[in-house]
């Protein structure tokens, strides 16, 4: 194998995929990533057994091949490389020679025929989805995350549905970690066939995608088949094996029909939970909300540190209502309203907190209320 390539065309895409050959999986050679050099490209490829990235890109070919090579040696040693034009040769017993004239590098590879089979996934009915939506749907999944010890399928994936709204179908994502819970929906364009069982999504294979979605460019493709979602732009696709398993009943908890609606400045509602946070420990993550007489009252007792209190004007004449929230979740929630103004919803003490849009209900952020001790 003998190539070069231009180093602007490949070094972005090589930062971004390091997060999957980063991943510690049980086969140590998907550190490594695949590169195939034939006719005037050449196609990398990461797999992190989960999540396959494929990629093409144009280069001077004198002698095609394969050869698997650590992802991160290749990455760093192309960034800093001197020149823009960098060669690729394959020597002898697997050793790569990265550069030429004044640096040069030798660096050995492994066994391609070792590296993780990439799924042939074929005949996909892609919908169309606006870049800008697809980054919101994934900025939405990936606000509510999990720990390393987690096992619930339902929380170490988020749920894609198609769902009939307002005379239109509309592809709707749900995130929970069963503390709070994220949906959100957008407008698609195409046909859309998804299983009878659940669509449920690897927030880990989310994250990575995320970094691939340019929200320049208009539109991008996306569709699900044989047990893998797909997402393609020009030259560059990304597959993510489906988990398997059922996802809970979430649609009555993003109900709040019946609940009290309060209008609150987005910004000022923020500002005071990131203040009446700073008194959060990691035994103690309650605040008190207090609802009564046109405000709102936020306090915090925290043996370990201290106590706050903070007021804030709000439109409420109903019954006192007092309830225990974390705040970080709703600092968390709020980052992902573009309106200044969002609508609370409230019910009773033990009543999650259910926050939407003034005008529309595409965004829907639930937190479940905590124990008041």
């Amino acid at each position: 194998m003998k190539f070069s390539f231009n180093k602007k065309d490949v070094i972005d895409v090589l930062s971004k995929i390091q997060g999957l050959t980063g991943r510690k999986t049980n086969l140590t050679i998907t550190s490594d990533i695949l590169i195939k050099a034939m006719g005037s490209q050449i196609t990398i490829t990461a797999n992190d057994l989960e999540t396959v990235f494929i990629g093409t890109y144009e280069a001077h070919v004198e002698k095609e091949g394969l050869i698997s090579i650590n992802s991160k040696k290749f990455f760093e040693i192309i960034r800093e490389y001197p020149d823009n034009n960098i060669h690729v040769n394959e020597i002898e017993n697997r050793w790569i020679e990265i550069g030429e004239n004044d640096s040069i590098f030798h660096i050995v590879s492994s066994d391609y025929e070792n590296f993780p089979e990439t799924p042939v996934v074929e005949n996909i009915d892609f919908i169309e989805l606006k870049s800008i939506d697809m980054k919101k749907m994934v900025d939405v999944s990936s606000v509510v995350n999990f720990s390393g010890e987690e096992k619930r399928i339902y929380v170490l994936g988020s749920l894609i549905e198609k769902i009939h709204t307002q005379g239109s179908d509309k592809l709707r994502i749900v995130s929970t970690d069963s503390r709070r819970l994220n949906s959100y929906e957008v407008e698609y364009e195409g046909r859309l066939d998804l299983p009878e069982e659940s669509v449920i999504i690897p927030k880990k294979g989310l994250s990575e995608l995320s970094k691939f979605i340019d929200t320049s460019k208009e539109k991008i493709n996306i569709g699900v088949k044989d047990n893998h979602f797909v997402f393609q732009n020009d030259h560059e696709s990304i597959m993510i094996k489906l988990l398997e398993g059922e996802y809970p009943d979430y649609k009555p908890v993003i109900n709040y029909e019946g609940m009290i609606p309060l209008e609150v400045d987005k910004n000022m509602f923020s500002t005071l939970m990131k203040r009446i946070s700073i008194l959060t420990s990691d035994d103690y993550k309650s605040v008190i909300l207090n609802f009564k007489n046109n405000e709102l009252i936020v306090t915090i007792t925290n043996p370990e540190i201290g106590e706050s209190k903070e007021r804030m004007m709000i439109s409420f004449d109903g019954e006192e209502i007092k309830s225990a929230f974390n705040p970080k979740y709703f600092l968390d929630a709020l980052t992902l309203f573009d309106q200044s103004i969002v609508v609370i919803n409230i019910r009773d003490s033990k009543s999650p907190c259910i926050i939407k849009g003034l005008d529309n209900s595409n965004l829907i952020c639930v937190i479940m209320a905590m124990h008041i001790s």
